[in-house]
């Protein structure tokens, strides 16, 4: 036997290192020996840097350029890096060579599902179920593909014929339950408990149960499973000495540390929590995104705000922000609702008070875009479905008797130079810093209107009117079926009645506005 195939016996009788350890002489005995690369590679790929990896491959690559096996491999190396442009030429190559090799195609549709170029995505793991239609495997890929390209109906199906090849399948019950949330489907709940049933230990259906539930406002359960699934996950598991973790015990006298996680907007939203605490006698400190720092310091009960990154003060107890609703037993009824809980800075309310007095009519905020995170491709398909381009909110830019204020941050507020002139809203958001900065602007304003984002959760908490645009899968935060919402009195949903169809939104939108504007006001 040769050394490679005997590298290939010792890895899958469970001994890499000596597998490792041959392949390295076979490389240094025929450095052009392809093969050996190639191998090593893929023995190291679990322990061992992406670089490293990426460089063997590239370097069997060389030494065979006809191989698409090797191709195929070297472009999930490169997307692993997140060498995207890189990653879908290998990918590409791959498929030229050999245009019936599957896995080439799949590696293709998770390269540009990243990019999120959804659309050609779906198209190259539709080639796969071609070449393999029998591969459960590859319509799971593929009804995920399409979910995200809010195809719902050839999602589902995609996922059922998956079940009809392995009724056993914990990621096809899971993407089905996953896919049925996006409808509000009750049935979305016994699918995401029959893959956890099959795989008790599946986090990814963990959290979509979680999330699902707490759609349905179920929310003693639904923060239940939230917490097993950031559990499982060591980035997310709990942070700081485990014996000082808070639980319930006497609060008086001692300084409790909420620690701040996941974005601005859960933030936002549950620091509201921390008054509760200070009326059982704690001396509360939040950790906060840098952001949040000022802003934050308002909330009724909190002593102290501490910018992430920083070091922390003493302290007797301590909990993450988001397990809080959960420990306190929070339901749809007992949402501690007194707003606002957030308060500008008076001083800074009347500068802007001076920058905006000279804009005529209703004073309207406005945010069209969320913050793509370019670093996670998850999180930029869904920023996709929520935000919108400017343009498609002319009929609201275009409404005599409303001065429009961009509340936007970030790439996209360079869109407001691509509108004519007479569109264009009133600009002044390289003049904020933080959300202190924002919140003595909204002060200003008569109401606020923002897809999904942070701003909704500023201006609901200042307890300024807000409109919020939701997408079709709006977030669970909103629920179902309601316009209203028990965490902030003061907003008013507008939720896309078909996937995509920001045109009908932004229709109402204009039509309440109009409404609004005529409205007498005291």
């Amino acid at each position: 036997m040769d050394m490679i195939g005997r590298a290939r016996q010792l890895q899958q009788s469970g001994r890499p290192a000596d597998a490792s350890l041959l392949l390295r002489q076979a490389v240094a005995a025929a450095p052009d020996l392809a093969e050996a690369h190639h191998h090593l590679a893929l023995v190291l790929q679990p322990v061992a840097v992406p670089a490293l990896v990426e460089r063997l491959i590239a370097r069997a690559v060389r030494c065979a350029p006809g191989q698409p096996e090797a191709r195929a491999n070297l472009s999930l190396a490169q997307c692993d890096l997140r060498r995207h442009d890189a990653a879908e030429v290998s990918a590409r190559w791959a498929v030229v060579l050999n245009p019936a090799y599957a896995n080439g195609h799949a590696n293709l549709g998770r390269i540009l599902k990243e990019q999120v170029r959804v659309r050609e995505a779906v198209a190259c793991l539709r080639r796969v179920v071609q070449l393999h239609p029998a591969a459960v495997l590859g319509w799971i890929n593929l009804g995920d593909g399409l979910d995200e390209a809010g195809r719902i109906e050839a999602a589902l199906a995609a996922n059922r014929t998956a079940l009809s090849i392995d009724p056993a399948a914990p990621p096809a019950w899971n993407n089905l339950g996953h896919v049925l949330q996006g409808r509000g489907d009750p049935a979305a709940a016994r699918a995401l408990r029959r893959a956890i049933q099959l795989s008790p230990n599946y986090a990814a259906a963990h959290l979509n149960l979680g999330m699902d539930l707490l759609l349905h406002g179920e929310m003693e359960e639904g923060w239940r499973e939230f917490e097993w699934w950031r559990a499982s996950i060591p980035a997310l598991g709990w942070k700081g000495a485990p014996h000082l973790r808070w639980t319930g015990q006497d609060l008086r006298g001692r300084t409790l540390l909420i620690r701040g996680e996941q974005g601005l907007g859960d933030m936002l939203q549950f620091a509201r929590y921390a008054s509760l605490f200070a009326r059982a006698g704690a001396r509360v400190v939040l950790e906060v995104h840098p952001p949040l720092t000022r802003l934050l310091a308002s909330v009724p009960g909190v002593a102290q705000t501490v910018p992430m990154g920083m070091p922390l003060p003493p302290h007797d107890y301590h909990l993450q922000m988001m397990s809080v609703p959960g420990l306190l037993g929070t339901r749809l009824d007992t949402i501690p609702a007194d707003i606002p809980y957030l308060a500008a800075d008076p001083a800074e309310i009347e500068t802007w008070r001076g920058r905006l007095s000279a804009l005529p009519g209703l004073k309207v905020g406005l945010v069209w875009a969320g913050n793509p995170r370019a670093n996670d491709p998850r999180t930029r398909l869904v920023d996709s479905r929520r935000s919108m381009a400017l343009t498609r909110l002319a009929p609201v830019l275009d409404i005599p008797g409303i001065s429009v204020v961009s509340l936007q941050k970030g790439e996209t507020a360079a869109q407001i130079d691509d509108l004519p002139p007479a569109l264009r809203p009133f600009d002044a958001m390289g003049e904020v810093k933080d959300f202190a900065d924002t919140a003595a602007l909204c002060a200003n304003l008569d109401l606020v209107i923002s897809v999904d984002t942070s701003v909704v959760h500023l201006a609901g908490a200042l307890g300024k009117p807000v409109w919020i645009l939701s997408r079709h899968d709006g977030c669970w935060r909103w629920l179902l079926d309601r316009d209203d919402s028990p965490w902030y009195p003061t907003a008013r949903l507008f939720r896309q009645k078909t996937p995509g169809d920001w045109d009908e939104v932004v229709a109402r939108i204009a039509e309440a506005l109009l409404s609004l504007r005529d409205t007498p006001r005291p």
